[in-house]
């Protein structure tokens, strides 16, 4: 009697776990609103490409464009910039970021900024700070100071200095 009531319990888990794991699942949908709204879109637009996950298990890289578009509403909302401080920011933050990205793609496997970058950091530095007024820019500045302490603290402080 007690085999036969074991049995019945152990094959009635085992009914229920395999349906478990063939019964599809559905979640509700999200709203997604803002730039998670265009990142989200672009993640979903990659994996239904059949775009490969990239290198790290990271999310999907952005664009130069993209970056752009993110990084200078950020700085809007951080810095109190106007509606025409913000498009020319973001033409600057385009044309740092495709630069940047092809110094970076050609300096694969290197480490840190290399001098063709740190040259084009203070080239469109030089282009902000004629955009922002005084105070946005030091803000600015201490904005990065902050983030890059963060950073190192994030590694032990094992990261090179910027010079």
């Amino acid at each position: 009697m007690k085999k036969s009531l074991l049995l019945a319990a152990l094959a009635i888990a085992t009914a229920s776990f395999a349906h478990a794991q063939t019964t599809p699942t559905t979640t509700a949908p999200v709203k997604v609103t803002g730039s998670d709204a265009k990142q989200t879109a672009v993640h979903q637009e990659m994996m239904t490409k059949g775009q490969p996950a990239p290198k790290g298990g990271h999310k999907p890289g952005k664009t130069p464009a993209q970056k752009a578009d993110h990084k200078a509403a950020k700085m809007a909302k951080e810095l109190g910039l106007n509606a025409d401080q913000e498009n020319k920011v973001e033409q600057i933050l385009l044309a740092e970021n495709t630069e940047m990205k092809t110094l970076h793609d050609q300096a694969a496997g290197s480490h840190g900024m290399s001098p063709a970058m740190k040259t084009a950091r203070a080239k469109y530095d030089g282009q902000l700070k004629a955009v922002l007024t005084p105070e946005q820019f030091a803000k600015l500045q201490a904005k990065r100071a902050e983030h890059s302490d963060d950073k190192m603290k994030e590694h032990g402080g094992k990261m090179k200095m910027k010079s």
